[in-house]
């Protein structure tokens, strides 16, 4: 269950994240989804505590009958199954922050190149400002 309020809290990021104009992209926390993304790799790799404890009640009742075994083959079919979902979730994870981080390098460079664009409009003005300064003051200094 401890995995799925972490899924839920990636969630909430992705969704309460700014949205990048004009994409379908949204700009989030690399920290903060780093952070969570070693949550969820902590969880999966030690297991939560209520799988934990749910395992140890259902291996009591069962080690009281002299059930053992098949306690064991059962967690042994599950064991694989959790651990390729949970590879799955990890990918995912991964694939989501690699698009994330895409898109903000993509929105990054959008800016940087408006910016250039835009400072590059602006040194043309000026020079042709002092240009034509020159030219007046040169004019004014000929005629005295």
């Amino acid at each position: 269950m401890e995995i799925l309020g972490l899924l839920d809290t990636l969630e909430s990021i992705v969704l309460d994240s700014p949205k990048v104009p004009f994409t379908k992209k949204v700009m989030v926390s690399e920290e903060e989804v780093l952070k969570l993304i070693d949550k969820i790799r902590n969880v999966v790799q030690g297991g939560s505590h209520f799988a934990q404890e749910a395992l140890g009640r259902h291996k009591a009742p069962a080690a009281a009958r002299g059930d053992e075994s098949a306690v064991e083959a059962a967690e042994a079919e599950r064991r694989p199954q959790a651990e390729t979902k949970a590879v799955e979730v990890l990918e995912q994870s991964y694939q989501m922050a690699k698009e994330i981080r895409e898109g903000a390098d993509k929105y990054a460079d959008e800016v940087l190149a408006n910016l250039e664009a835009t400072s590059t409009r602006i040194l043309r003005t000026v020079k042709a400002g002092r240009d034509r300064l020159a030219k007046t003051t040169q004019v004014g200094s000929e005629s005295k």
